[in-house]
């Protein structure tokens, strides 16, 4: 029985889950920092601002987008232009986010992590410059590694659109040859109704 080759992916497999494990990092560095400035706002009875609540969101977002495609990719079923519509999503929501980030510490972002610009109160003052950075870079590293997720779905749905992936046997399960009975030959009752070789 002949085997048949599976259909080739459009999907170059190393630039997407090198996006995707960049991507994950800076989503799970993000929910941490967050997470961190969060519990001890609320210890000290503060709101949170909503700078981090929309940052929190995108980076949630960008984990289960992680979560959804990774699967679908896995089970052969990841539609590029499917995949495209939820990474421009995710992109504009980490770029709302890292913009109102941005606003709110953009006299912080440039300035020495010391004890002269930071205090040290608690010693806690220069740790907490370091992590506004790391949430800062984080953001700015998503929105550069989503923008290349971007611009590879629209590279994989150009590829498809040239039909350099196409099914790989389309008529591997349908009748190639038309079996046509021969009426020339005798299958007369004298017979027995078989054919003639006399």
């Amino acid at each position: 029985m002949p085997k048949y080759r599976s259909n080739p992916t459009p999907w170059p497999n190393g630039g997407y889950y090198f996006l995707r494990f960049i991507q994950f990092i800076c989503s799970i560095g993000t929910i941490g920092t967050l997470s961190y400035f969060v519990y001890y706002l609320v210890r000290a009875r503060f709101g949170i601002p909503y700078e981090f609540i929309i940052l929190y969101v995108a980076a949630l977002l960008s984990l289960l987008n992680i979560v959804t495609t990774g699967v679908a990719k896995c089970c052969g079923a990841l539609n590029a232009k499917f995949a495209l519509a939820f990474d421009v999503l995710i992109l504009a929501a980490w770029t709302v986010a890292f913009a109102l980030l941005h606003r709110a510490m953009h006299g912080l972002i440039f300035s020495d992590c010391t004890d002269g610009h930071w205090g040290t109160a608690e010693g806690n003052g220069v740790y907490v410059c370091r992590l506004y950075k790391a949430t800062w870079a984080f953001a700015v590293a998503a929105i550069a590694f989503y923008l290349g997720s971007v611009i590879l779905d629209i590279v994989v749905i150009r590829r498809v659109g040239n039909h350099k992936y196409v099914v790989a046997n389309p008529k591997s399960m349908q009748q190639t040859k038309q079996y046509t009975p021969n009426y020339q030959q005798d299958t007369s009752y004298g017979s027995g109704g078989l054919p003639s070789h006399g």
